[in-house]
């Protein structure tokens, strides 16, 4: 795989979905599956003291007070004893499914969306939400029916719009991408992340100078951290590579800018320049720095081949 195809697949789809230029990519989480339970049982142990609630509205009450105070697991137990008064309220499923997900729990949130969705399947904040945990986990196919059909019913779900854009690029239709966050970002335009979602879609498509723009409003003047090292990208691309260090400095050591700038001036062949950034990231690097050794490596290899 090149340098730029490495890029192209990067994406960095949590909490709100954004494209990343990381040179690698994680492996992607198991599918995401549904089945009954909405909360983890036994943490019920936890509130076996607490006093039975009588109605809906005092379960909601109870769990509105304690999410305010951030104790999430309480919150969970009470909107599932609300549930339990009127087991079709959709918008109470929808308040389950964010908590869980809150707590970084994406299977039950799903388990709680999908509920929601099997009683209204138009119930547009669950076919979002939902969507948008299928996209972070990878499934693509249900997440674009999931966000296609919020928008519909919907279009100013920007965060929905975002990750359609990020459903295109990562099929490599970049031109449809962009077309997605001019949508999102006409809603709101101070979105960093669509703004640098954009910005890097500009770029894969060689539109460098625009690139520039959205990456530079994201990174400098709302102080989005991917923002940086994706224009970092921007500048390396175009041979300016003092500059891409520079910029890569904002958020990465001065070792991993350079090894950055490297692998960018070895895509564009320019390998006298990145034998040099890779000896100085090596250099500057105050341990062991495989990355960089092994990129070094393979460039003098090729220069001997």
């Amino acid at each position: 795989m090149t340098f730029r195809e490495a890029l192209i697949r990067a994406v960095l789809l949590l909490p709100m979905l954004g494209m990343g230029a990381c040179a690698t990519t994680a492996t992607a989480p198991p599918p995401i599956a549904e089945d009954q339970e909405l909360r983890d049982t036994d943490l019920d142990v936890l509130f076996a003291t607490e006093f039975p609630v009588e109605s809906k509205y005092e379960a909601t009450q109870r769990a509105g007070d304690a999410w305010s105070k951030g104790d999430l697991d309480r919150a969970l137990f009470f909107y599932v004893k609300a549930l339990q008064f009127e087991p079709d309220d959709t918008d109470l499923l929808a308040i389950i499914g964010m908590i869980h997900s809150a707590q970084n729990n994406p299977r039950m949130a799903v388990r709680a969306y999908t509920r929601a969705l099997n009683i209204d399947p138009l119930h547009v904040a669950s076919l979002e939400k939902r969507g948008l945990l299928l996209l972070a986990h990878d499934e693509d196919e249900r997440a674009a029916a999931d966000l296609q059909k919020a928008v519909a019913l919907n279009p100013a779900l920007w965060r929905a719009q975002n990750g359609l854009g990020v459903l295109a690029d990562k099929k490599g239709d970049h031109e449809t991408a962009i077309t997605y966050y001019d949508v999102a970002i006409e809603m709101v335009p101070n979105s960093a992340i669509t703004l640098n979602n954009r910005g890097y879609s500009r770029y894969l498509l060689g539109d460098f100078e625009l690139a520039r723009t959205d990456l530079l409003k994201a990174a400098t003047e709302l102080g989005y951290e991917q923002a940086w090292v994706n224009l970092g990208v921007v500048y390396a691309a175009e041979g300016d590579y003092a500059d891409a260090v520079e910029v890569f400095k904002n958020v990465l050591s001065q070792s991993e800018s350079c090894n950055r700038a490297a692998e960018a001036a070895i895509a564009n062949g320019d390998y006298a320049v990145a034998e040099r950034l890779l000896e100085r990231a090596i250099s500057e690097s105050p341990r062991y720095y495989p990355a960089a050794e092994e990129n070094l490596a393979a460039l003098r290899l090729r220069d001997h081949s």
